[in-house]
């Protein structure tokens, strides 16, 4: 009796799949984790929790550095930055560049301490629509080509890993992050910035 309801269910559910139906096969369960949390990361790899660690490091110690005094000091005002962008030198592909170079302009942008103009790749947006007004919009109202405001200092992320392996089942995912900030005006590098991240990962054998 009991093989035959097992091989009734067998065939409910096969006909259930053939329909689209999910409800025989095994439930996916989600949950939400906060952002940066702890064990958000679940290969081993680059994971958005890395992101956040290594921006709240890395700005922090950006913006409390000399360099951010000794301009405020000499030109009275908030210094402008300009991020030109993040170059992953890693092939793994969980380092997503427009993610991590998001985050790092929205918290320079939130610190106050600076003023941040569009990146590079961002940069021409304006230009084109300040063509197009030119052309379109009132005298009164069109905005000119050369009012921008000129970045005081450029920030380069650059993002290298390393990794090695025992071919039985352990790594090690190692990650480097260097930062650059260089003044326009003079090319000097007034900041340089750097974090690592370095995991142990071992994969649990499978017991049969």
């Amino acid at each position: 009796m009991n093989r035959r309801r097992a091989l009734s269910s067998i065939v409910v559910c096969a006909s259930a799949i053939a329909l689209g139906a999910t409800g025989c096969g095994p439930k996916r369960q989600v949950t939400y984790v906060e952002s940066g949390a702890a064990g958000a990361g679940l290969s081993g790899y680059w994971s958005e929790g890395d992101a956040q660690k290594v921006v709240k490091t890395m700005m922090g110690q950006m913006l409390s550095s000399r360099w951010l005094g000794n301009f405020r000091q000499d030109e009275s005002r908030r210094p402008v930055v300009k991020l030109k962008g993040v170059i992953k030198r890693t092939d793994d592909r969980n380092v997503n560049e427009q993610y991590f170079g998001k985050q790092l302009e929205r918290t320079l942008l939130n610190s106050g301490q600076v003023r941040v103009v569009a990146a590079a790749g961002q940069d021409d947006i304006n230009v084109d629509e300040r063509d197009r007004q030119s052309q379109q919009a009132s005298d009164d109202s069109a905005k000119t080509q050369q009012d921008e405001l000129g970045a005081d200092f450029t920030l380069q992320t650059i993002i290298n890993s390393q990794n090695d392996t025992d071919g039985r089942g352990q790594a090690i995912r190692a990650y480097l992050i260097n930062m650059e900030l260089l003044s326009v005006q003079t090319n000097e590098k007034v900041w340089i910035g750097e974090e690592r991240i370095v995991k142990y990962v071992r994969q649990a054998r499978t017991s049969w």
